[in-house]
This record gives C-alpha cells, structure tokens and sequence, in this order.
C-alpha cells in the first residue's frame, strides 16, 4: 500500500525530479494477513491511488462492511452496534438539536430502541442482510457510508501488481544488515543477493519486528499492556459451506471469558479469531474456545498463533526512517484500527513529504499527530473494556476494575457521565479522525455511559419532540432500506464481473 500511494502521489509533472520507489520483501518472512476488516477511511486511499473498486474487491475476495455488532461486552449475551452512520443533530423548526439528548429523554420515558438502531440504518441493514450499495452506484459511493471485509494476503498480491505495473522496483531479498552515515540517517540496506540497496527515505514496514525503527535507529517502544490487557491471538480460515448464500455485512465481536472473537466473512470464507490476554488463558485453551465457537467446521484447520506487541513507538519517524503499519505501532484488532493507522501514517507523510535533506521540522510535526491518534484510539479502545458490567471471570473482573485507566480516558468518562460526548472533547491534532465524538457516543450508549436524562427537552413538549423525531427516523430508516440490495445478491454481480469489465470513473 505503501507502495502504491508513494508512486501516485510522487508522479506528478510538477514534480521536481523524478522519484524511484523500491519495494523490498522477503521471500522467507511472511505477513500476519489476518487484519480483514477496514474503516471507510480506506475508500479515500484506494481512490488517491486509482484502484478501480471492482478491481480490487474480486482480487480480495471482499465483501461489503456496514458495521461492526458487539456481543456480550457490556452483560453476557447483550448486543450493542457500532455503526458508520454519523448523525449528531437534528433540526426541527430550523433549530439544531442533539440526537443523542434526545434519545437519553425519549429513553427515559419508555423508548425502547437502542440508540444505534434508533439513529443509524445500519443494524437494521445488517439483521436484514442488506448491501449498503446498489449496482447504480458510482465506485466508492453507495446508498450509506461503508467499508469492506478483505483477504490481506490478497491485498498485499494485488497491490505490489499494482505498483510494478506503475514502475514500483520490485526487489525480493532478505534484509541482512542497515548502513548509516555519521548523523545516525540510514543511507543503504545490505541485502543477501542484491548487496546495498541505496536510498534517501525509508519506510520501515517490518511489521513487529521493527527492523529499521526500533532495531537499527533504536528508538523506544512504549507498551499499552497496562491500559489493554489482550497481547495474543489465534485466528483461522474457515470456508464457507456450499451453497451458502447468506454474507453477513458486518464484522461481529463476541466478548469471551478471557478476551473476544472476531467473525469476518468474506466471498468464499470467514475469517475467525479470537484475541486474549495471556494473564487470564494460556494459547492451548485459547484455541480450544476458538475451536468452540466454529464448531463442527472447525476439524482439520490449522491455527496460526500470533502474539502481539501492544503499543506505540515514542516516535514514528526518526531521521529519514518512517514506520507505517505495526512497525509503528499497533492498538489491538478491535474496531479495525490497524489498517486504518497505515492509512493515516501515509496520508499525514503525503502532507509532510520531506524534500532531500529537509526532514526535522516535518518529522516533528509528523510524529506530534501520530502520537496523538495511537493514544486517543488506545483511549476509545480501552472504553470497550473498563465500562463492562461483567464479573462472571477474572478478565473481565479486572476490566470492570481496571488498574490503569488513562488520565485522559478519566477525564473523558467523568464528562460523559454528565452530557453526551462532543468533537472537542476529543484530543486528535490531524484531520481524519478514525473515530468521532459520535462513534463515542455509540460505544457510550452500548456499555452504558451515558446521563439518565437530558435537561434540554424535559418537558412534555420536549418529550413529545423527541418522539417524533425518531418516529421519522423510522421512516427514514424503512426508505433506504427500501433501496438496498440483497449483500448476497450485490457481491454475486461485483465478484462475477470479468476483470476486464469497465465500471464508471470515479470523480
């Protein structure tokens, strides 16, 4: 991915001199590829490198994502939706009223909804299993806002295509040593068949391991495991039967006695994990439950264990090395984050790209944003986890208890007991943020961190506004509803497409 944005935003006719991007990769070191959810940030990425989206979602066996459904993480067996609708006021005789005040007083008094299913047409979309696009659709737009479930293993094929095709050298090799100049900037890395490979910026996408970042320049990793207690994984592909026809359009999180599962369905499979904390279950046992919540399907796949590094580099750009992906840090699989934080860490060095020598006031600025979105996202992460009304296991007694709450999330938290959240009591300095105050307020609602009441329409005409509004929230909800597709029926017209077939140019 990298890659490929490098190449389109860098061939540019105003640009000064040509720039050479060289892709390296090991033919020995393979990829975690189990990261299979996205955010709609990612739409953004695909347009800025000219990825028709058809294209694309056949070569990934991609399905369509319209929202991610939380099972037991507040009470056992409770469910709470994160959707990507992002609606926060109404306006009702020309004045703007905050929606989820209104839901808290409606609520009150005997609403029934929850305040996912009363706001977004996603949770709706997703029980009715319905594609949030229409064959109409120009790529990367769709009747509602949306996201894909992806092979990453694809991904990563079809991309470094991409990027050969558009003059990306290709070099695979094993890096076996780093050379650096007298500043401490790396100048070459030594490969095993290809010797030096020169260069005057590097993008450290190692994974982990953390080759050229925390390796060779030696900057500190700053661990979350006090903050997020899960530090392992254990995933499997599963197939799909046959003739199966049903493809659910979310993501689905299952808590478990000692962390949760990830269900991601793809064209041809699932995706299926479970993500604990070594403290509570060890990787025998953590299989076991893994193999559970499969079943019978489970027999004869292979479990592939990942332990994870938790946490954030104290700088993600250092000299002329710049970290993308889990080389700079990693907040855990919940929520989609990780692909995302490549996303941002590529969109951010598009505004500060470096000109040959000039790097400390762009690496600055760079590492200020990224510091902060690892730290809030570690903050909107951690809610998932400290607002439980769980105690049936010591996990998740410990989440309810937690030791080690951020000053920042506590601060956050203590306002929210008071009033719905809001933009600015966010602490992200960049634009794009993965997560608005209203994907705040949807996990506030779904654990249970919100006010009883909202003084703002507590009398009877309040009240009587507040029903009515999400009476034609109803209907809106039931006309979109109206005008979307089977997600079955969707992903059969995008995925039986000839590659070759054209699709309208985006614009």
């Amino acid at each position: 991915m990298s890659a490929c944005y490098l190449a389109a935003l860098l061939d540019s006719p105003a640009a000064d001199e040509r720039v050479e991007i060289t892709l390296i990769e090991s033919p020995d070191i393979g990829i975690i590829g189990v990261g299979e959810a996205t955010l709609a940030h990612i739409k953004r990425i695909m347009l800025s490198i000219g990825i028709d989206e058809g294209d694309f979602m056949r070569s990934c066996e991609a399905t369509f994502k319209n929202a991610i459904k939380f099972v037991g993480f507040h009470r056992q067996d409770e469910v709470w939706w994160h959707p990507f609708t992002q609606l926060s006021h109404v306006h009702v005789q020309n004045r703007p009223y905050n929606i989820a005040e209104l839901w808290l007083q409606a609520r009150a008094h005997g609403f029934p909804a929850s305040y996912a299913e009363a706001v977004a047409q996603d949770p709706h979309m997703c029980d009715a299993g319905l594609a949030p696009k229409r064959r109409q659709d120009r790529p990367y737009e769709g009747l509602v806002n949306y996201a894909y479930h992806i092979d990453t293993v694809l991904l990563g094929r079809y991309l470094r295509q991409v990027g050969v095709g558009r003059g990306v050298r290709h070099v695979v090799d094993k890096v076996v040593g780093v050379e650096r100049d007298e500043r401490g900037f790396v100048t070459a890395l030594q490969s095993e068949q290809h010797g030096p490979l020169a260069g005057d910026l590097f993008i450290d996408c190692s994974g982990f391991r953390g080759l050229l970042l925390n390796q060779a320049l030696e900057e500190p990793f700053i661990g979350f495991g006090d903050v997020l207690f899960n530090d392992s994984a254990v995933a499997m592909r599963v197939p799909n039967a046959e003739g199966h026809t049903r493809i659910a359009p979310h993501t689905t999180c299952t808590a478990q006695s000692a962390g949760w599962i990830w269900d991601i369905p793809l064209h041809r499979r699932k995706g299926v994990g479970h993500v604990y904390s070594s403290r509570f279950i060890d990787a025998e046992a953590a299989e076991r439950t893994l193999r559970a919540y499969i079943g019978p399907q489970h027999e004869g796949l292979e479990a592939n264990h990942i332990p994870m590094r938790i946490g954030r580099s104290r700088r993600l750009w250092v000299n002329n090395v710049v970290a993308i992906g889990l080389s700079g840090g990693f907040i855990e699989p919940l929520e989609s984050t990780g692909i995302y934080l490549a996303e941002l860490g590529l969109t951010l060095l598009r505004d500060y790209f470096p000109t040959r020598g000039a790097m400390d006031a762009q690496a600055r600025r760079y590492n200020r944003h990224m510091t902060s979105y690892y730290d809030e996202i570690r903050d909107f992460i951690c809610m998932h986890y400290c607002l439980t009304a769980r105690d049936d296991s010591d996990y998740w007694r410990t989440c309810a208890n937690h030791p080690a709450i951020p000053d920042s999330l506590q601060e956050k938290l203590e306002i929210w007991r008071r009033r719905p959240p809001c933009e600015n009591d966010l602490d992200y300095t960049a634009e794009l943020p993965a997560f608005s105050a209203i994907s705040y307020t949807y996990v506030c609602a779904g654990m249970n961190h919100l006010p009883a009441g909202a003084a703002v329409c507590g009398s009877a005409a309040g009240r009587e506004m507040a029903t009515a509004v999400f009476a034609d929230r109803e209907r809106s909800i039931r006309e979109v509803m109206g005008q979307a597709p089977d997600h079955w029926a969707i992903l059969q017209h995008v995925h039986g497409q000839g590659a070759g077939r054209e699709q309208p140019a985006a614009g």
